[in-house]
């Protein structure tokens, strides 16, 4: 008898030693949970307060522009309701900057840096002070000369200062972040060590319950329950993967729609901005002055034409050529004055491009094409502005704009010197190209009496088109 106890009393040793270690490594991983779990808090109110800082960063500087933002006013308009900035940026910026030294008070360069600013600041409020004095007392000069010697320069220090400081706390967050990075990864490899080892002694103690099974039936039980578990288990994880890919699709949806409104967004405030060159035009007497806003009002539109089309594509990277063009095409058309004869169509493939090259090739055709309406027709007369983009033979997207106009001159040709042109050209060798000019219709090809028209084209050489989905 006692020779046939002694396996069983091995065996109930062994399943005493298993539940035994597996005892103390439950004990262990607690403790190495808890102990991280410390770690894992301190490293987020590390991270919490790196943040904090740059955001009292941000404030300051917000707090300083916005009162060199009412001096401007104030010295354009003569308006004091742009001076309450000022009165304010007063207040508010002594409160920031103590803020700012609480929070950097463990850290001697940030502390010195905040230290470097505080007179700067001081210095730029009294002069703010002293340029709306002088403007107060009839010496409107002496005010914006006050501006200009000290006003920049000093904004541009506090800036650099501050953006010093904001590039510190986000090289002190990548390495916070880093260190609680390598913190979970070392919590990781121990669990996984940890759990290994369970699993070895949990089925060492599966082996050893085993052996005490007697029956079939017990098996057979035990392994229907395995199965309905594992069922369990399975179902409940594939309703895990339903839900996940739902929220997956919920924050696409999602991403795609703050895109969508951070672009529109984009192109209303470029729209404002050609609104205020346009007030700006009307308010100037100088003829020259006139022209320069009125064409520094359609490269603002055009750029905000584009940017309100840029409609990203399923990759969130890609946009329609023909979406963009046709926006900005609408809105010069939208922009020529009552009773203009000038037509301008528009034939543009719907070719998918990336998003970042959809503004630059909007610039470079409202270029052409205004180029087109100021210099092919007289005052008055009617014509045709003609816009086509494609794919060409060998892969390379051209485009071309041509009109019925008086034709391209040899004079016009070496008049290179205006800003459009120089737009032009930079923007074509930006995509590989430059443009070439032409007559649109050729001697002997044009019916009697037709202008011989101009035709520019432009080999976009670099211009990616994506394939066809």
């Amino acid at each position: 008898m006692q020779v046939l106890q002694q396996p069983s009393l091995r065996r109930n040793r062994a399943l005493t030693a298993t539940i035994v270690l597996s005892f103390l490594l439950l004990l262990c991983s607690a403790g190495l949970t808890f102990h991280v779990s410390r770690q894992g808090v301190k490293a987020d109110e590390l991270v919490v307060h790196t943040m904090e800082v740059q955001r009292a960063l941000n404030k300051t500087l917000l707090t300083l522009g916005g009162a060199e933002s009412g001096l401007r006013g104030f010295l354009l308009t003569g308006n004091e309701a742009f001076l309450k900035p000022h009165q304010e940026a007063g207040e508010l910026l002594p409160n920031q900057l103590a803020t700012l030294r609480e929070l950097v008070a463990d850290n001697p360069p940030q502390l010195a840096n905040v230290e470097a600013i505080t007179p700067l600041i001081e210095r730029r409020l009294a002069s703010i002070d002293t340029a709306v004095a002088a403007y107060r007392a009839g010496r409107q000069a002496d005010a914006v000369g006050a501006l200009q010697r000290t006003g920049l320069p000093t904004l541009n220090d506090v800036r650099s200062r501050i953006e010093a400081a904001t590039e510190f706390e986000q090289r002190l967050l990548a390495e916070r972040q880093r260190a609680a990075a390598d913190l979970r990864d070392r919590f990781t490899s121990a669990v996984v060590v940890m759990l290994l080892a369970c699993g070895l002694l949990a089925l060492f103690a599966l082996i050893s319950v085993r052996r005490y099974v007697a029956t079939v039936h017990e098996s057979r039980l035990r392994l229907a329950s395995h199965n309905a578990e594992l069922e369990e288990r399975v179902l409940a994880r594939t309703e895990d993967l339903a839900r996940a890919a739902e929220e997956a699709h919920r924050e696409r949806a999602r991403a795609e729609s703050l895109l969508t409104d951070v672009n529109h967004r984009v192109g209303n405030n470029l729209a404002l901005v050609s609104s205020f060159l346009t007030m700006q035009q009307r308010a100037v007497k100088n003829p020259d002055a006139a022209r320069a806003l009125s064409a520094a009002r359609m490269r603002v539109q055009a750029i905000a034409s584009a940017h309100r089309k840029l409609r990203l594509g399923a990759d969130f990277a890609t946009v329609k050529v023909n979406e963009v063009l046709g926006a900005v095409l609408e809105d010069i058309s939208a922009g020529l004055p009552p009773g203009d004869l000038i037509r301008i169509q528009c034939q543009v493939e719907p070719l998918e491009i990336n998003a970042r090259d959809a503004v630059s090739l909007g610039v470079l055709t409202s270029e052409l094409v205004m180029n087109a309406i100021k210099h092919a027709f007289v005052p008055g007369e009617a014509g045709e502005v003609n816009v086509v983009l494609e794919h060409g033979a060998d892969q390379v997207a051209i485009l071309e704009v041509s009109d019925d106009g008086v034709g391209w001159h040899d004079q016009q040709i070496q008049e290179t010197g205006g800003l459009g042109a120089k737009i032009i050209d930079m923007v074509a060798r930006q995509f590989g190209g430059h443009p070439e000019r032409t007559a649109r219709f050729h001697e002997g090809a044009a019916a009697p009496g037709r202008r011989p028209g101009t035709r520019i084209r432009v080999n976009l050489t670099k211009l990616q088109v994506m394939p066809a989905s």
